[in-house]
């Protein structure tokens, strides 16, 4: 499967459930790990990073 067709089929389903809230549920498995070992050990190099992640699902503005 390419990725714009991934994008397509995300994006419909985003349409089909307007009320779908943006959250930590979202994160991946990855992003959820590396996550939460910055927050325990935050480091300058990956501030702006997590900063965008917890930003993307509405945690921080």
């Amino acid at each position: 499967m390419r990725i714009r067709e991934i994008e397509t089929r995300v994006a419909r389903l985003e349409k089909r459930t307007p009320g779908l809230l943006p959250g930590p549920d979202r994160y991946t498995d990855e992003e959820l790990n590396a996550l939460i070992a910055w927050l325990k050990q935050p480091e300058p190099a990956a501030e702006a990073w997590a900063a965008d992640l917890l930003r993307r699902e509405g945690m921080i503005r």
